[in-house]
């Protein structure tokens, strides 16, 4: 609600109030005359500038979203709590995979490499990749690679496969 506009059309419906009722007062005749005529035509635009000033906003208590500081403002709006955050896979899904033993670049969606006939290795947790309903598989899991949640096996180094060491 602006209270200076509802102001303003207290005033200009209390002067069309005083123009309806001027000739009566002053005069004692109850004759239809140009001031009450001029007083029902102000009338309705007083109305409307009250019931524009009610809906209106007030500068004074609300700015831009509380850009310039309004404390109001900021204590009416909700907070809202941050997104959680998902840890990310550390690949795109769908990006190619290099075959380990021939080093052929195979499509996301395939599980055997082309070249050598070998079954690709899981990017999450490396163990081989079976194929269900034409897409790569975890045989462990029996999910698509992307959403494995096996556990990470000891990744095979160039050198070959670990020796245990005593601590």
């Amino acid at each position: 609600m602006n209270r200076t506009i509802v102001g303003v059309g207290l005033v200009i419906l209390l002067f069309a109030f005083a123009l309806i009722a001027f000739p009566i007062v002053a005069t004692g005749a109850e004759v239809f005359d140009f001031e009450q005529e001029a007083g029902l035509y102000v009338l309705p635009a007083g109305l409307a500038i009250i019931l524009l000033g009610l809906v209106a906003h007030d500068p004074r208590a609300t700015t831009v979203g509380g850009a310039f500081g309004n404390v109001e403002e900021a204590a009416r709006r909700p907070r809202t709590p941050a997104p959680i955050a998902r840890a990310p896979a550390g690949y795109n899904p769908k990006e190619p995979v290099s075959c380990r033993y021939c080093r052929t670049y195979i499509p996301w969606d395939v599980a055997i490499c082309p070249r050598c006939a070998r079954p690709r290795g899981c990017r999450t947790c490396g163990r081989p990749l079976g194929m269900v309903l034409d897409r790569a598989t975890c045989p462990t899991c029996a999910r698509a690679e992307v959403f494995c949640n096996c556990p990470m096996l000891a990744r095979p180094t160039p050198t070959g496969p670990r020796r245990p060491t005593r601590g």
